[in-house]
């Protein structure tokens, strides 16, 4: 859809057209703020998450939802959030989503026990999904194309300093434990921030309809909730359960589901011409391939930080804002490889940088394992392991999202960013409920709490590397449909 076709009367670019430069630059400022509570929030949970199990004695499973419950219900509402704010009107679906947000995150900060908590991170992770398509939406509509680079990359750099930050700002409300609320303060310090975008957001942005008044499809949406429920819920709640028949029978119904889905969204599409996703995108040789890597690649970092989370807190003793200050790294080379050395090498390699991050990813695996060997902490090689797995990660990210959208049509580019973002949340979840599976399997016995934790990390490891060794294979395949290199990638378009 072009923007002349856009800019209808009584839409919400018309009234953006009339913007003054100061008043486009402080509703910017509304959105960004949304952008990077939402990042916040992903990142802050890690540092969080012993202190959680101490305070409210959760279970396992129950952190993992905590974590993964999040991430799902974002995953699966997030194409049908976009889809509402181009039907009701973007301004009117993003205050709507962080009022939620808000809400959810005061009634996260005042859980009164883990069930109360898994809870409030679900409608959470629905809320974000409801505010966070609707920031780009708004970028678009707010500046013409020549402009919207910058605005990009203003968001890309934020993307990474909320990493940072996430991680150091939730180790640091931890140990201050102001008002003795402890991990609490990593969710209420949502509460000023969501006020005052919702505040700037009313009186900023730009009022008017949507420009696609188009139904959404609440049937797609309720089935992949009932597809991911049936393989996550499984792998989560098997191990403490005792892998009772009902939650094996759950598990093998996720097949069976995934393919009734399938077929519905083939129905709708057929007949409505607005499913939930439109199967024919998954016929691009291109975004098959790439949501593939996504899938291999997306669970590593949130099962790498769960694990080490707990090696180095629960094992190991480091206090919360020890341990932000040994995941820092992470962010630092996640940056460096998306700002720096990332668009260097892809001038010269095209998609094959990523073969270059997944193979860094590795070392960086490897070597965190030895940094823990035997119980006991090796604290520059954690370092060097932790800015690895972000320097491998950051090779990966932006060359995937160009080579799975590359060759999406126009008019299926927002749904198409849709489904890459909902893919990378999935993955995210299950790599957390796969992590941990493997790893609170063995860390869960008697002995040492130092050694038992290394050692569980040791039985994860082989685990994260076959999905890294899968991703490789994929990425090999996606190079022999891509250019060979960036400048003659640049040259094709």
């Amino acid at each position: 859809m072009n923007d002349t076709v856009m800019r209808t009367e009584g839409s919400a670019f018309a009234a953006a057209a009339a913007f003054t430069p100061r008043r486009r630059l402080l509703a910017l400022v509304a959105v960004a703020l949304a952008f990077v509570m939402d990042l916040l929030d992903t990142t802050i949970i890690n540092v969080a998450i012993p202190s959680i199990e101490s305070g409210m004695g959760a279970s396992k499973a129950a952190l993992e939802w905590i974590i993964a419950g999040y991430a799902m219900a974002f995953a699966v509402l997030l194409i049908a959030g976009g889809r509402l704010g181009d039907s009701l009107g973007y301004r009117r679906m993003f205050l709507a989503g962080i009022a939620l947000f808000t809400l959810t995150s005061l009634a996260c900060g005042l859980a009164p026990d883990a069930l109360a908590l898994q809870v409030a991170r679900l409608l959470q992770g629905a809320s974000a999904a409801l505010m966070v398509p609707q920031v780009m939406a708004l970028v678009q509509v707010m500046y013409p194309p020549e402009q919207r680079y910058k605005v990009y990359t203003v968001f890309g750099f934020l993307g990474g300093f909320s990493a940072a930050l996430g991680p150091i700002v939730g180790g640091l409300l931890i140990d201050a434990n102001w008002f003795g609320l402890g991990w609490r303060l990593t969710f209420l310090i949502n509460l000023p921030i969501g006020l005052f975008s919702l505040a700037a957001g009313w009186l900023l942005l730009p009022r008017g309809r949507g420009v696609n008044a188009t139904r959404v499809d609440t049937g797609g949406a309720a089935l992949s909730v009932l597809v991911l429920f049936a393989l996550l819920a499984p792998l989560i709640e098997g191990p403490t359960r005792g892998w009772p028949a009902g939650l094996m029978v759950l598990l093998a119904a996720a097949v069976p589901l995934a393919w009734a889905t399938v077929r519905y969204l083939r129905w709708r599409q057929a007949k409505h011409g607005n499913a939930l996703v439109d199967p024919a995108l998954l016929k691009r040789r291109k975004v098959a391939l790439g949501l593939l890597c996504t899938l291999c690649i997306n669970p590593i970092l949130p099962g790498h930080l769960l694990a080490m989370t707990f090696v180095l807190q629960t094992g190991l003793g480091l206090s919360a804002s020890e341990m932000a200050y040994a995941c820092a790294p992470i962010a630092a080379g996640a940056m460096g490889g998306i700002v720096l050395l990332g668009p260097w090498l892809f001038r010269r390699l095209g998609v094959r940088v990523m073969m270059i991050g997944i193979g860094v990813s590795c070392a960086g695996l490897a070597l965190a394992a030895w940094s823990v060997h035997g119980g006991q902490l090796h604290y520059a090689p954690l370092l060097a392991a932790q800015f690895g797995m972000g320097l491998g990660m950051g090779l990966c990210g932006p060359q995937l999202s160009n080579a799975t959208l590359q060759d999406v049509p126009i008019a299926d580019a927002g749904v198409a960013a849709g489904l890459f973002t909902a893919v990378q949340q999935v993955a995210g979840a299950v790599g957390v409920a796969l992590t941990g599976l493997v790893f609170f399997g063995v860390a869960g016995g008697g002995g040492d709490a130092a050694l038992r934790y290394a050692d569980a990390y040791l039985y994860a490891l082989p685990l994260l590397l076959g999905l890294l060794a899968a991703a490789f294979l994929g990425t090999m395949w996606l190079a022999k449909v891509m250019p060979a290199t960036g400048g003659r990638l640049a040259a094709a378009h």
